[in-house]
């Protein structure tokens, strides 16, 4: 049994509770809407990686802890001569700016990053004001992108499933 795929679901029945509590009421709080958007973003983003330890599980490479992002499940798989059409598919999604699996990283990435800090401190107060700067390329996203990202990763693991049952 590849205990990856239970791990999997989990996250995608998580991530999909998460933004069936964002409804329209939620809507005069927030701060409470962007702490479930996140929290969505997070299990999404856990939901993949745990995916990759499945995929890797699945073509029976003996170490898939050792997974934590695509080159690792594509170096580990070459490793044991196995090139699936997967893990093929997963590396052109995240290396297309485009798709929905690079957003959805990038917006991981980008709550994971702290704000540029400029040093630039404010004297003229008594207490001390320092600019931040947020980056350039933010990448926007709500219910909507959410919601996409969720059903294309669902769709794509289902897909993926199907497939990988015969090995």
């Amino acid at each position: 049994m590849n205990i990856y795929l239970s791990a999997v679901n989990q996250k995608l029945y998580y991530s999909k509770l998460l933004l069936k509590q964002s409804r329209p009421d939620v809507g005069n709080m927030p701060l409470l809407q962007e702490a479930l958007y996140q929290s969505a973003l997070y299990q999404l983003e856990c939901g993949y990686r745990h995916y990759l330890r499945e995929v890797a599980t699945t073509y029976q490479f003996k170490s898939p802890e050792s997974i934590a992002v695509i080159e690792d499940l594509v170096a580990a798989l070459s490793s044991i001569n196995k090139h699936p059409a997967e893990a093929q598919e997963m590396a052109s999604l995240e290396a297309n700016p485009e798709s929905w699996l690079n957003q959805m990283l990038a917006a991981h990435q980008q709550l994971s990053t702290l704000p540029q800090n400029d040093s630039k401190t404010t004297q003229s107060s008594p207490i001390a004001v320092v600019q931040l700067n947020q980056q350039d390329e933010r990448v926007v996203f709500g219910e909507q992108e959410l919601s996409e990202w969720q059903r294309a990763f669902e769709e794509m693991v289902d897909r993926h499933r199907e497939l990988m049952i015969e090995c």
